[in-house]
């Protein structure tokens, strides 16, 4: 008897199709991991703010300036993956997009650590005003790219166990990433574009709270202020072209004979001329000796390719007009002047400037500018008419020959 035929042909029979292998991610963000660690190694941050000590290499800089334009691969990968996670709260759309959600996640970790990278690169080049931002802005970055790392990690566990709470810790890491992101983020918004930048125009009940969460954030990043005693100003020295001798007093028995004939009374001694102003007939004080000092000390960071602090220095008018923190020169008045007080701050304040690390004015060439500012900051003084101190005469003469 034949067997009657089969209702289901082999081929109606589908097996369960094998989970879905994930080893070439694992392998992925553990180099990822490894290559993050090595080049922190290589390059670690410099939270003190300065950079190094020394000029850092120009192809280290060269990629540094891109961090500007990688930093917005992470920040918009992130945008998605949050998207991605919100649908998935529902579970239909979360099985549907979850090989998905693992692939944003792992382009948003090696962006994120690109980005951290190129941004040590370029604090290496220094000449930040805002130390603290500087900080808070590394850190919070650093650890941003810890737990993107990390939230890969946990999303290859989930999809390898497919237990709900590790799908539930891997939402609170990819949430967790983004609050810190953001504030560092915003901190490194605040270096560019000043600490004022969204609360200027922000309504008073909205600006109150941002700014003292900001100067809260900011206390834990900030370096003790040590204080320093102000020193004296170089005692003035007489030059040796302006040094007379006083005349010689006729002796008494010579004065006694001197009465009874006039004609006998000693000349006078001559008045001797006076010393010509150090540097020359008609040079500006301003155009020829303190110019030079800002161009050296200050203008590599206030100049018009790059204006720190919306601040320029580069011209008389602009370093009068100053920038965003306040009356940059007080004519009349270098305690009230922005440069002068910066300049004067113990060298680790973190608003001390020019920044550590950078080439310093010598104490003759801020007591330069500390005379210049208080003898009105003119703009139309001229060497020989300007009646420079003694001591700083050298200095004058140094920056006059430039």
């Amino acid at each position: 008897m034949t067997p009657a035929p089969s209702q289901h042909s082999e081929y109606d029979y589908a097996p369960p199709a094998p989970p879905p292998s994930y080893t070439l991610y694992w392998v992925a963000i553990s180099l990822l991991t490894v290559a993050f660690f090595l080049a922190l190694l290589i390059w670690p941050p410099y939270f003190s703010g300065a950079g190094a000590t020394g000029e850092p290499s120009t192809w280290v800089v060269f990629f540094g300036r891109f961090h500007p334009i990688v930093l917005h691969l992470p920040v918009g990968v992130l945008a998605i993956s949050l998207l991605i996670e919100v649908g998935s709260f529902r579970s239909s759309f979360e099985e549907k997009w979850r090989d998905q959600a693992l692939f944003v996640a792992f382009v948003g970790a090696v962006g994120t650590v690109m980005a951290v990278m190129l941004g040590i690169f370029l604090s290496r080049e220094g000449d930040f005003a805002g130390k603290a931002n500087l900080r808070a802005h590394q850190l919070l970055c650093l650890i941003s790219a810890f737990t993107s790392i990390a939230g890969v990690f946990a999303r290859l566990i989930y999809l390898t166990s497919m237990k709900k709470s590790l799908l539930d810790a891997t939402r609170f890491i990819l949430f967790g990433t983004a609050a810190v992101m953001g504030i560092g983020a915003h901190f490194g918004g605040n270096m560019s574009h000043g600490d004022k930048y969204l609360t200027e125009f922000a309504p008073p009940a909205v600006a109150g709270p941002m700014s003292a969460m900001d100067n809260w954030v900011r206390s834990f990043f900030e370096k003790k202020k040590t204080a320093v005693k102000d020193e004296p100003a170089p005692a003035p020295t007489p030059a040796a072209s302006t040094k007379t001798e006083p005349a010689k007093q006729p002796e008494p028995a010579k004065v006694e004979s001197a009465k009874a004939d006039p004609a006998k009374m000693p000349a006078p001694a001559p008045t001797p001329p006076p010393a010509p102003a150090a540097g020359g007939n008609d040079k500006l004080v301003f155009q020829h000796i303190i110019l030079p000092i800002l161009e050296a000390k200050c203008n590599k960071c206030h100049n018009e390719a790059k204006s720190k602090g919306d601040l320029r220095m580069d011209t008389y008018e602009l370093a009068m007009k100053g920038g965003e923190n306040g009356d940059n020169i007080v004519a009349g008045d270098p305690d009230k002047s922005l440069t002068v007080q910066r300049m004067v701050l113990p060298l680790d304040d973190d608003e001390h400037m020019p920044p550590e690390g950078k080439d310093q004015p010598t104490k003759e060439e801020m007591e330069l500018i500390k005379w210049w500012i208080k003898e009105g900051a003119s703009n139309t003084l001229t060497v020989s008419a300007a009646k420079i101190p003694d001591a700083l005469k050298a200095t004058a003469d140094e920056q006059l020959k430039k």
